[in-house]
Order: structure tokens, then C-alpha cells, then sequence
């Protein structure tokens, strides 16, 4: 069994040829498409239900509100019961058609396989931007980043169990899978350019992703303000030795007047401030943690039956009939293995 999760934001127009692309690319095999409805304000749900009365194969979990692209996949993952999962884009920019040469690459001691890409079709500025996060994430946390890689990735059921016992409220799996050091290998694909709309990533939430990745797998902005702390007082000691030294020789200072005041209360208030907000940062994130809210919540799940996740975790039954179109009222979405719910 295939599970290809994948989830939408807004990606009506793109619905039914992703379907029939991916359907295409996968014939003769078992296969699901898990799509994730993260509280779309267009008719994308409409379009869901459709496709999934249409195909049984097709299945679908609204949330109750836009909770982000990652809860979002992680509620896909839970439901997956594949042995090999593909995590993918609903803006077509992935191509289902690669999605064979990916599980082609899942073979024995390979668990992930990533995607580069390779061209070009983002901005400049986008780009640029890309390439800095990896360098950065990269050195920081000692982790090798290859350098354009995509969402867009296939992995074996043993990453997945793997993954899902990593049980953190804010969680990044673009970043976490690389992080956890499973044997890997590489394809480069294209990316194609985005047939319709816009994309829901600005520049603005792209830095807060990268700010959140690197608070959450490396203490090197902490360590950081503390080396500017030493590295500051340290300064302070020799100058304020050296001004000594300056008056008792030479009967003068080096710089006094306002203007020094003032560059001292601007400089050591700007770290100050940037220290308090880093520290801001790390207590957030304990409170939410703390809390143990749900990542995300399900208003209605279609095309999955009584029990959902790993095949043996069905009874006979439920696996033999075929998946019937409903509606479940509000659940919960928790980091737990996958199970019967």
C-alpha cells in the first residue's frame, strides 16, 4: 500500500487533475490519497467530496480551522496506513509523475528519499532566501542540508512509526526528518511553476519558519546572546582599564560626552531587548507544551472507515468492505500512533 499525503490550502483548481495525475502515475498499484483540508475558504472541500464519492481511493480530512501546513501533514501521517508514504504539494508544482522514481529509491538501508530541485522556477528572492535558511540550519545544527530541497519526499513505514513518536506541539517536519539521521537518498526533480493563485507563503512567514526551525533544533541563538554578553563585558573591562590607564598617564579619557552615553544606552538596550525576546521565544514554547493542546482538530474525515492507520490495527471486516463516504463529528488530532479511533 501507497499513502500520498498531501495537504491543500486553497488548491480547488488544482484538485481534480491532481487526482488523475497521481492515479495515473500509480496504476496497477494499492494506493490512497490522504488530502488534508486545512480550513480552506474557498470550495476546495466541495471539491474533496466530490472526488472522493467519485473514488474510493481518494480520502479526505477537513480541520476545523487553518492550523498550518504542518499539523496539517502530521494529521495525514496519522491516518496513513501505507508501508510507503509520499508527502507532496497540492499546488502542482510537485509532479506526481515522479513519484515512482522516489519509491523506486526506497530500497534496502534507504528509508527517505528527498527532492532537489533543479531549476529555478521561484524568485530571486525566494531562492536566495531558501539557500541561506539551509546554509544556515546546516552549520548551525551540523546536520548536512543538500542544498534545494523540497517538501516533496517518499519514506518507508519504519521512518514513519519514527517520526511519529517525535510528540511536540510546534512541530517542523520538513527540518525533524532530516534531523532524525535515517539512511537517505536524493532525486532531483523539477518544479514547476504554480498554476493557479498565489502562494500562502510570504516572505514574512518564511523568516518566522526559519526563526522556529532554528529555535527548535539548535541553542546556537542562546549561545549566541551569551557570547555577546561575555564578549560585551569583557570589552567594558579592558576599556574601562585602559581609560584608567589614560587618566593616570595622561590626564584624560579616551571619549566622554553625551554622545558616548548615548551610544552605550542604545547598544546594551538593543541586546537587552533582543535577549528578553529570545528568552520570550524558548518560555512560549515550554507553554505550549505545557498545555498539551492538540496540534490540530478534525471536523469530518470521508472515505475512512471505523478504525484508520496501520493495516493491522483493522479487523478483517473493516478491511474487506469497501470504504464507504462519511462525515465524524470533531475529533481530536494527537501525535499518537496511528490506531483505531
Amino acid at each position: 500500500m501507497i499513502s500520498v499525503v498531501i495537504p491543500v490550502y486553497n488548491n480547488a483548481p488544482c484538485l481534480e487533475e491532481l487526482v488523475r495525475r497521481t492515479a495515473a502515475s500509480l496504476t496497477g498499484q494499492d494506493f490512497e490519497i490522504i488530502f488534508i483540508n486545512d480550513g480552506s475558504t474557498d470550495n476546495t472541500l466541495e471539491g474533496l467530496r466530490r472526488l472522493a464519492q467519485a473514488d474510493p481511493r481518494v480520502k479526505a480530512i477537513s480541520l476545523s480551522r487553518n492550523f498550518g501546513q504542518h499539523p496539517a501533514t502530521g494529521a495525514g501521517l496519522e491516518h496513513a496506513s501505507g508501508d510507503r508514504i509520499v508527502v507532496m504539494d497540492g499546488d502542482l508544482q510537485d509532479r506526481p509523475e515522479d513519484i515512482p522514481h522516489l519509491l523506486d529509491r526506497l530500497t534496502a538501508g534507504v528509508e527517505i528519499v528527498y527532492t532537489i530541485k533543479s531549476d529555478n522556477s521561484e524568485s530571486f528572492l525566494t531562492n536566495f532566501t531558501s539557500r541561506l535558511f539551509h546554509y544556515t540550519y546546516a552549520r548551525t545544527t551540523r546536520v548536512s542540508v543538500p542544498n534545494g530541497i523540497g517538501t516533496f519526499r517518499a519514506f518507508t513505514r519504519k521512518f514513519l512509526d519514527a517520526l511519529l513518536l517525535y510528540k511536540e506541539r510546534n512541530i517542523l517536519y520538513g527540518p525533524l526528518m532530516v534531523y532524525m539521521g535515517f539512511p537517505h537518498d536524493s532525486y532531483r526533480v523539477p518544479h514547476e511553476v504554480r498554476a493557479h493563485g498565489k502562494g500562502s507563503y510570504t516572505f514574512l512567514k518564511r523568516l518566522s519558519l526559519a526563526i522556529n526551525s532554528l529555535v527548535t533544533y539548535t541553542d546556537t541563538p542562546y549561545q549566541m546572546l551569551m557570547f555577546l554578553g561575555a564578549g560585551t563585558l569583557g570589552f567594558s573591562i579592558v576599556y574601562g582599564l585602559f581609560n584608567l590607564l589614560q587618566y593616570l598617564v595622561a590626564g584624560r579619557i579616551l571619549m566622554g560626552g553625551l554622545t558616548v552615553v548615548v551610544m552605550l544606552i542604545l547598544f546594551f538596550g538593543g541586546a537587552l531587548f533582543t535577549a528578553l525576546g529570545l528568552l520570550g521565544i524558548y518560555i512560549f514554547r515550554i507553554f505550549q507544551e505545557v498545555l498539551g493542546r492538540p496540534r490540530c482538530l478534525v471536523a469530518e474525515r470521508i472515505n475512512f472507515g471505523p478504525a484508520t492507520g496501520r493495516p493491522e490495527d483493522k479487523t478483517s471486516a473493516e478491511s474487506e468492505a469497501a470504504p464507504e463516504l462519511h462525515d465524524s463529528p470533531i475529533a481530536i488530532q494527537s501525535p499518537a500512533r496511528p490506531g483505531p479511533r
